[in-house]
């Protein structure tokens, strides 16, 4: 298949633009920027802006599906979670169906949510409206945290605990809250593999919330990550509103800071599904993180 992908360069995007070149398939990367040169054969590197719906037409004429995995976990200056989900989405939907594309898979997120108290959910879900709402033949993926190699989440975390190894006085890492809140991480290996899965057997017009074959709390994916990267370390709960001040000056003041207030706020919901979603949606069996976390010994 010819299968443009926005966001390709991002960190699902590559894994997948990895997959779906190692597969045989001509994939086009829809990219801000320079155009690239292709390191694989068969990848070919596009600039489009989401902001145009025109040129990503272009991009997308002739192509079998459109796999737009373009998002951010944090905003920054122009690129705002209501840019990037909601208008982004809404063009590269709108794209699609200039360029007659029969299919469209969209990466949403799982618990996306309306509610205006959460951004970054209520973004992602204006998004997936406006797929769903485009006519084009569509796939929607939720998934729940995401891990492996150029994650945002769970590498993390980890520099966090290296930052507590930093001095001659080892701290305690800091917990937002209790640590109690649920997520289902699911491996990205796996969600490519629910990509590829989706893009071969074609449009089903249906949402699908993956996860991965177990729920952990918070606490519980810290103390893996202690534990992973060798860290003898206790854990600290601080109370949110404690926590607001410095994160609010860390998103203020920090290029890359490692929390922001809206995903300090994230930490107050859970972040899971069905046990057996990949197994339902896709037939196959996730990995767990605890057999696949030694990538975090490398941040």
């Amino acid at each position: 298949m010819r299968v443009a992908v926005t966001g390709g360069t991002g960190f699902v995007g590559s894994h997948t633009v990895r997959a779906l070149s190692k597969a045989g398939h001509e994939v086009v990367v829809v990219a801000r920027g320079k155009k690239r040169r292709p390191r694989r054969p068969g990848v070919s590197f596009v600039r489009g802006d989401l902001t145009d719906s025109a040129p990503l037409a272009d991009a997308f004429a002739g192509c079998d599906a459109v796999v737009h995995l373009a998002a951010i976990i944090r905003e920054r200056r122009r690129q705002t979670f209501d840019g990037v989900h909601r208008v982004g989405a809404e063009r590269v939907a709108e794209a699609a169906r200039q360029a007659r594309v029969p299919h469209l898979i969209h990466q949403s997120a799982n618990g996306v949510d309306p509610d205006p108290r959460y951004p970054y959910l209520a973004t992602k879900w204006a998004g997936e409206q406006a797929v769903r709402a485009s006519g084009v033949p569509f796939t929607v993926l939720r998934p729940s945290t995401i891990f492996g190699p150029g994650d945002g989440f769970f590498t993390v975390i980890a520099k966090l605990i290296r930052l507590s190894l930093v001095g001659p006085i080892p701290l305690a890492v800091p917990i937002a809250g209790d640590g109690r809140a649920l997520f289902q991480p699911i491996y990205i290996n796996d969600l490519v593999q629910c990509i590829t899965t989706a893009l071969e057997r074609g449009p089903d017009s249906s949402v699908h919330e993956i996860g991965g074959p177990e729920h952990m709390s918070y606490n519980d994916i810290v103390l893996l990550v202690r534990d992973t990267l060798g860290a003898r370390r206790i854990l600290l709960h601080v109370p949110v509103r404690l926590m607001l001040p410095p994160v609010f000056v860390m998103e203020h003041v920090m290029r890359n800071p490692m929390v922001t207030l809206g995903q300090l706020r994230l930490l107050e919901r859970n972040n899971i599904t069905r046990l057996d979603s990949v197994r339902h949606s896709f037939g196959f069996d996730p990995q767990r993180l605890a057999d696949n976390a030694d990538y975090l010994n490398d941040y």
